[in-house]
C-alpha cells in the first residue's frame, strides 16, 4: 500500500471515529437535558415538591442547599413516562429524589435518596456572608 493511501485511510478512520463520538455525545446530552416542554413540567413539579409534606419535614430537619431538576430519557420501557422527570432536594445530609406518583402527576413523592456533595464540601455560594 502506498504511503499516501495509508495516510488517507487513517484520516478517514479518524474522522469516522470522531463523528461517531460526537453523535453519541450529543445524543447523551439531549437525553438528559430538559427542553422547553420539560422545563415547564419540571417547574410545576418543583412547586408541587415545595408544597409537599415530605419536603416540609425534610426542610424543617435539614439545611436545604439546592433544588435540582432533571430528566432522563433512558427509560427503555416507556420513554414518554412521567417517571423520566425528577426533582432533587439537596441537603447537608443527602439528596431526596421526588418523582410523580402516577402518570397524570397528581402528586409527587420522595421515591429515593442519594449522596449529597455537601456532606464533604462547603456550599459553592457564600451563603453565610451578610452585608
Amino acid at each position: 500500500m502506498k504511503k499516501s493511501t495509508l495516510i488517507l485511510s487513517l484520516l478517514l478512520f479518524a474522522s469516522i471515529v470522531t463523528v461517531l463520538y460526537l453523535a453519541v455525545d450529543r445524543y447523551n446530552i439531549r437525553s438528559s437535558s430538559p427542553n422547553f416542554e420539560d422545563q415547564v413540567i419540571l417547574g410545576e413539579m418543583t412547586m408541587m415538591v415545595l408544597g409537599n409534606k415530605q419536603y416540609q419535614d425534610i426542610a424543617s430537619k435539614e439545611t436545604v442547599y439546592a433544588i435540582k431538576q432533571g430528566v432522563s430519557r433512558f427509560n427503555g420501557g416507556d420513554p414518554a413516562s412521567m417517571a423520566t422527570y425528577v426533582v432533587s432536594v439537596v441537603t447537608d445530609k443527602q439528596s431526596y429524589i421526588f418523582t410523580c406518583v402516577d402518570q397524570a402527576c397528581t402528586d409527587v413523592s420522595n421515591r429515593s435518596w442519594n449522596y449529597s456533595r455537601y456532606i464533604e464540601n462547603d456550599p459553592v455560594l457564600p451563603l453565610d456572608i451578610v452585608e
